[in-house]
């Protein structure tokens, strides 16, 4: 049975998960962009190229390229047993500071006040895990790792390129691969508008402690492109938990 909090139901699902009435369902949206992908696979996300993944979980170093970035940063992710963590840590400009936590994966970072006037990185050893630009605030990449007992529930991507061309066109196609390392690279399609769109008459399941992430390239040349992915990330019930 279906658990609400003291919010009442307007009727409109999609909204209710949002208002946060329904216990064990949270609303995920998840922007992607890449302004230069190339002819070669690339993840949408603002560092452009391949994402790569921690193989073991980190301690993460946090700086701006602007002195004047001195305002909290929220992390979220994942643990080494993905479990969500998050950590919230003060920016002092160019000079690096570290997280207390150790994070396996990064889901999402964003400021909490001001406007960044820097790029700020979030990396371990030299390794970009997450980005946030100049006066953007957020994380900018189509990169989810699903929760231990979560599953993710996709409903409706939105693709955007200024490829408007005939003759141009841009592949795109999403990637998952479990914790026991089986990699999928499934739904791959191509389009030569500026807009698709997928709304999903059945949402599609990401499994727990799953990466997914949204790759596209380009038939030509260089082109810049978005994702916008609307989720449902929901508990999944006791029953059907990995052993």
């Amino acid at each position: 049975m279906t658990e609400f909090t003291n919010r009442s139901p307007t009727g409109n699902t999609y909204l209710d998960i949002s208002r946060g009435v329904f216990r064990k369902l949270t609303a995920l949206n998840i922007f992607g962009f890449n302004t230069t992908i190339g002819t070669d696979y690339e993840t949408a996300w603002t560092v452009g190229g391949k994402y790569t993944y921690p193989s073991s979980a980190l301690v993460m170093s946090v700086v701006s390229a602007s002195a004047s970035d001195t305002m909290n940063v929220l992390i979220q992710g994942l643990d080494a047993n993905y479990n969500e963590i998050s950590e919230t840590v003060t920016l002092t400009g160019t000079t690096p500071v570290t997280t207390s936590a150790s994070f396996y994966r990064i889901n999402n970072a964003l400021i909490l006040s001001g406007n960044n006037v820097g790029n700020i990185t979030i990396s371990n050893s030299g390794t970009t895990y997450a980005r946030i630009d100049a006066e953007v605030g957020i994380t900018q990449q189509c990169i989810y790792t699903v929760p231990a007992n979560k599953s993710l529930y996709l409903v409706r991507i939105d693709v955007n390129s200024a490829t408007a061309n005939p003759n141009k066109y841009i592949t795109l196609r999403n990637q998952t691969r479990t914790k026991t390392g089986r990699i999928l690279k499934v739904a791959q399609a191509t389009f030569a508008t500026s807009q698709v769109s997928y709304d999903r008459q059945v949402p599609f399941k990401i499994d727990e402690c799953t990466d997914f992430e949204f790759e596209a390239k380009s038939s030509s040349g260089e082109n810049e492109i978005a994702f916008f992915v609307e989720a449902v990330l929901a508990e999944n019930p006791t029953d059907i938990r990995a052993k």
